[in-house]
């Protein structure tokens, strides 16, 4: 399975509309599921847009943020070296 970039958004306006949440907590929902955690991670490390999105998340959100950056690497905080 792959998601691109327009999906994904498309994914959180549903997720956002079906819920009645705000982006955020899209985000968790979305970021609830395994295999969406791990689609999502290889494209913020293979893609620039989700780069760099991801590395605002960082900046802006620092220890609250759902990512950490390790060895260069951007993953889901929590995530173990084999992620």
């Amino acid at each position: 399975m792959n998601i691109s970039n327009s999906d994904f958004i498309q994914l959180v306006k549903r997720t956002r509309e079906k819920f009645g949440v705000s982006i955020d907590e899209a985000h968790g929902l979305i970021f609830a599921d395994e295999e969406m955690r791990r689609l999502v991670a290889w494209r913020i490390n293979h893609d620039e847009a989700c780069k760099r999105q991801a590395m605002w998340d960082l900046r802006e959100k620092g220890d609250h943020s759902r990512f950490e950056l390790v060895g260069g690497r951007i993953r889901f905080r929590g995530q173990g070296s084999d992620h």
